[in-house]
């Protein structure tokens, strides 16, 4: 019995190791190297910079920890959602309180001009900052009860 099992074991480890198994752990690193390139590129213009990460809605308050990022071009910030009903935005449909600097390009979680629309709890959200000033942007939903947060980006 234990022979058997044993060569049963031996089995399924070759088949894991060979053969027409032999793909798929590639296949699922080359999809998360390709997940993490696509993010990088999609959030980054040159050398790679620094992320800082911002809290959205944490302990179910009304707010972005911090609600001030100083950061450098280049820099990504990460949005992390903690609690339901919220998005980032500077948009300038979004809210009266979004700004942004000249140049800039506005950001959102979300996609089009559907600024209502919130992600849920656990979600991230990251944009990188390539046009140094200050940006004001918000959550949407939550902006006229303060839920608004700086990006100071330096060169």
């Amino acid at each position: 019995m234990l022979r058997a099992g044993g060569i049963g074991v031996a089995s399924l480890v070759a088949g894991c190791a060979g053969g027409p198994g032999e793909g798929t752990p590639t296949e699922t690193t080359t999809e998360t190297t390709t997940e993490t390139t696509t993010t990088t590129t999609e959030t980054t213009t040159g050398d790679a910079g620094r992320t800082v990460d911002v809290a959205a809605g944490p302990e179910g308050r009304l707010r972005f920890d911090p609600d001030r990022v100083e950061i450098g071009v280049g820099d990504t910030v990460r949005w992390t959602f903690e609690s339901a009903g919220h998005n980032v935005t500077a948009k300038a449909g979004a809210s009266p309180k979004v700004q942004i600097p000249d140049g800039a390009e506005p950001f959102a979680s979300y996609e089009d001009d559907k600024h209502y629309a919130i992600e849920p709890v656990g979600a991230t959200y990251e944009h990188t900052f390539t046009v140094p000033g200050e940006y004001v942007y918000v959550c949407a939903p939550h902006a006229d009860q303060g839920m608004v947060g700086t990006v100071v980006v330096s060169e």
